[in-house]
């Protein structure tokens, strides 16, 4: 596994040496990275890397989104642990201690947006929504038969599925 830094409100640091900051241009980073799995307009997306780049009007990196909960290429830290390791709740402290200021929890449990350290947390749903899911499949006799993915949907709401971070006041504008 390639172990990368999330670092807020620079960029995201590789093992190797290899760095990645907010304000460089596409060519830039591919120079770096190679050419991504897909591309669209203001967006790079490495795949393999298991990440998303997106891109200002002027072409400069503005936002990082790293995918989880289960990597199967990337280790990545931020603040020391790593974030799809680290149940939900327990990363929402960590990162509110970090943050040291305003936090968009419109849409808590499923998203967090850190606001002074650009970072924001995603996932697309939550234990309890899981359990209703289970309650339902097994009153209308269904569970069983769903049982192996259910259950792997149970473990997978325990954790956030996307860490973003992006630019200084990035946050601020989608808001």
């Amino acid at each position: 596994m390639k172990k990368i830094e999330i670092i807020p409100l620079e960029g995201i640091d590789f093992e190797e040496g290899i760095s990645i900051r907010f304000g460089q241009t596409i060519p830039e980073i591919k120079a770096v990275l190679g050419d991504p799995t897909a591309e669209e307009p203001h967006q790079l997306y490495y795949d393999h890397l298991e990440f998303r780049l997106d891109f200002d009007k002027n072409g400069e990196l503005e936002f990082v989104e790293i995918q989880g909960p289960f990597s199967r290429h990337l280790a990545p830290q931020i603040y020391h642990v790593n974030p799809f390791a680290i149940e939900a709740d327990d990363l929402v402290k960590l990162l509110t201690e970090k943050n040291d200021g305003r936090i968009d929890d419109s849409e808590k449990p499923y998203c967090y947006c850190f606001l002074e350290n650009s970072v924001g947390v995603w996932r697309e749903f939550v234990e309890d929504d899981i359990r209703a899911t289970i309650d339902e499949l097994k009153d209308n006799g269904e569970y069983e038969e769903s049982k192996d993915w259910i259950e792997q949907d149970l473990e997978k709401a325990k954790f956030f599925w996307t860490v973003g971070i992006g630019n200084k006041n990035y946050y601020h504008t989608i808001l």
